[in-house]
């Protein structure tokens, strides 16, 4: 099968091949075979080294028997001109809308705990340091004003800037670097699987070793969970919390938050500023109304994140 082809009628040999959309990078392909369905996956070449990343997870999370992620069959990097990543494909209700009660939550959590059980020490398979994770404050904000010195100077907008300026000099505590866990670093709810007896995940490019706590407050910062209340970020930090067991867990998802609605900022203005240029290099086109849809998100993680600075100006730590 071609990279991005379909063949004639869906059909390959003995395989019914269909597209699967939704993504926002790869190609992802249903194969239905006679010894069983597949996902294939044709991933972007670059230096997050994406199929590699998700193959390695999936070794890593079966290694310890855990049934959250696809069985991992294949990686090859070398035979097409784009990495590969095959993988036995996962039946079950997906969805963009986000978890519905409590019950719903749990199950995501649930779900978060069980990738977060494996550490370095449970497993055989080398992992790569998770795409995104902060060890400390320090390291967050150094992330976040690369991102924003990779845009020019012109295109830097007046309150962008006065963001990354307020993060630099905003007071944020110290902590003891935390104990690395696997990370999925991809929260988008269309990942989740959303099964009765336990949901899974798809989509591990972005994963690796990295502070589990950090997860929950790149979940609340994600553009997928902009509309959760205040109540319900309260209870996912606190039920963490209690699950984990780690005393300085509220302390780096609160400050790590804080980071992270800057870092959108910077992020969602290069959307704005690369895309139009042929800058922001993937394998599916954008919706209709991406660029409108991104200016209206960037507008509010503004307001937010300028919120949140003020109350790390002030050495205050409230709800995020």
């Amino acid at each position: 099968m071609a990279v991005g082809r379909i063949p004639a009628g869906g059909r390959w040999e003995e395989w019914q091949v269909r597209p699967v959309t939704g993504g926002a990078n790869n190609r992802l392909y249903h194969v239905q075979t006679p010894g069983g369905d597949l996902a294939i996956k044709f991933t972007l070449r670059d230096r997050r080294a994406r199929a590699a990343r998700e193959y390695a997870a999936q070794r890593a999370l079966q290694e310890v028997g855990l049934a959250v992620a696809p069985r991992p069959i294949l990686l090859d990097l070398t035979r097409f001109p784009l990495p590969i990543v095959v993988q036995e494909w996962l039946p079950g209700p997906v969805s963009a809308q986000l978890p519905a009660g409590d019950e719903g939550w749990e199950a995501l959590l649930d779900h978060f705990s069980a990738i977060h059980s494996v550490t370095p020490g449970k497993t055989t398979v080398p992992l790569r340091k998770a795409v995104i994770n902060f060890a400390s404050a320090g390291q967050g904000v150094r992330t976040v004003q690369r991102m924003a010195s990779r845009l020019p100077p012109s295109a830097r907008p007046g309150d962008l800037w006065d963001l990354v300026q307020r993060l630099g000099a905003a007071r944020f505590p110290r902590w003891q670097p935390p104990a690395l866990a696997l990370c999925r670093t991809d929260p988008a709810p269309l990942n989740f699987i959303r099964r009765p007896g336990g949901w899974a995940s798809v989509d591990w490019e972005n994963s690796g070793w990295g502070d589990p706590a950090f997860e929950i407050a790149d979940l609340l910062a994600h553009p997928a969970y902009l509309d959760v209340p205040p109540e319900r970020q309260e209870w996912l930090i606190s039920t963490y919390c209690q699950r984990s067991g780690d005393p300085g867990a509220e302390l780096r998802i609160r400050n790590d938050y804080k980071i992270m609605q800057v870092f959108w900022v910077v992020r969602l203005a290069r959307y704005l500023y690369e895309v139009p240029r042929g800058q922001d290099e993937r394998l599916v086109d954008r919706p209709d109304g991406w660029e409108a849809d991104i200016r209206a998100k960037y507008g509010r993680y503004v307001e937010e994140a300028s919120a949140g600075l003020a109350d790390r100006q002030t050495g205050q730590n409230r709800v995020p």
